[in-house]
């Protein structure tokens, strides 16, 4: 290995090592609800018009809310160090919606 490449391999070491420095513990910056929310969601039906399938991730939304799903997902999991603005449940739903 040329001296170079020890160089940028050693440099990027030390500024992986310095972002990571202090980061521990687990820090809560937003408390507020998660980014995610089915808060606005309406539906129409036309008299001629036929429906399509790609309108119900609002409805199945609203249904993992209710159940209290998004609650326990933020309250189980740990997955994340920073909370900023993003909590766990929008991450694991996101995943989940875009797979199903």
């Amino acid at each position: 290995m040329s001296r170079s490449y020890r160089k940028i391999i050693r440099n990027r070491k030390q500024r992986i090592a310095r972002r990571l420095a202090g980061r521990g513990e687990v820090h809560r910056t937003d408390e507020g609800s998660p980014v995610m929310s089915a808060s606005n969601i309406h539906y129409e039906m036309a008299g001629k018009a036929q429906g399509m399938s790609y309108g119900g991730i609002g409805a199945i939304h609203q249904m993992v809310r209710n159940m209290g799903l998004v609650q326990e997902l933020d309250g189980r999991l740990g997955l994340l160090k920073l909370y900023a603005p993003y909590h766990e449940s929008d991450h694991v739903l996101n995943i989940t919606y875009n797979v199903t």
